[in-house]
């Protein structure tokens, strides 16, 4: 099952209005510990900073479950190749978080390595999609939610891709939207922000935040953004 990209920017391109594109959002800052999250793409490979499929291997000994990433990686489930460059990663942790380690993309084609399903994915996929919300973990530990503040433009505009279609109703937002994760029973809390100006655009990074309970980490996969590159980020929860 593939993904889609990690943090999607959500814009009208049916509009022939010209509309500023989302800055996206900026570095994470709270009280949860958070660290860099380093990732060494090989040449010509794809990064599982904009496109990656979640992976787990069941363990049949009791231990706790493997979690990989695939970056253009099918998996066992889809009788289809992988795609040009891609790539694989386990997520091993490590004393103060995580880190990401490269293994063959075959890895994921075993019987016992699946793309986690929509329907068992840690966190319900209307997680930081929309452009306000609030969601909440399957297991109930952490809570996810998206605020603005600032300014609304209700606007008309042409529709289709010249603007001669019509026309559609649209807004246009001016101010801050604030996306905080909290880890409920700690009451931790971070927070990025992304800053909007006159746009229709912003940024929904429901595929780019990446629970797993397991191992009591959180992955920040391209969610965030520095001098317009995507940064990677590990969270180390509290322990249960």
């Amino acid at each position: 099952m593939m993904a889609l990209r990690a943090a999607t920017t959500i814009l009208l391109w049916a509009l022939a209005a010209p509309a500023v594109q989302a800055a996206g959002f900026g570095p994470p800052e709270g009280t949860l510990p958070v660290y860099a999250l380093p990732v060494a793409v090989p040449p010509g490979a794809l990064s599982p900073l904009l496109s990656a499929s979640l992976f787990r291997e069941e363990s049949g000994t009791g231990a706790a479950r493997a979690y990989y990433l695939g970056a253009g990686v099918a998996g066992s489930r889809l009788q289809i190749p992988d795609s040009p460059g891609a790539t694989a990663w386990k997520v091993v942790p490590a004393t103060d978080c995580a880190r990401l380690e490269q293994v063959p993309t075959a890895l994921l084609h075993t019987p016992s390595v699946q793309a986690v399903p929509v329907q068992q994915n840690p966190l319900p996929m209307e997680c930081a999609a929309a452009f306000e919300g609030s969601c909440t973990s399957r297991d109930g530990a952490l809570r996810i939610t998206t605020v603005f503040e600032g300014r609304r433009r209700a606007a008309r505009v042409g529709g289709g891709f010249f603007g001669t279609e019509g026309t559609i109703d649209t807004t246009f937002y001016t101010g801050v939207r604030t996306l905080s994760i909290e880890h409920l029973p700690s009451r931790l809390v971070l927070r990025m922000q992304e800053r909007l100006n006159n746009t229709n655009g912003y940024s929904a990074p429901q595929t780019a935040i990446r629970y797993l309970p397991e191992l009591q980490r959180l992955l920040l996969l391209g969610a965030s953004e520095a001098h317009g590159m995507p940064q990677a980020h590990c969270v180390a929860l509290p322990p249960p």
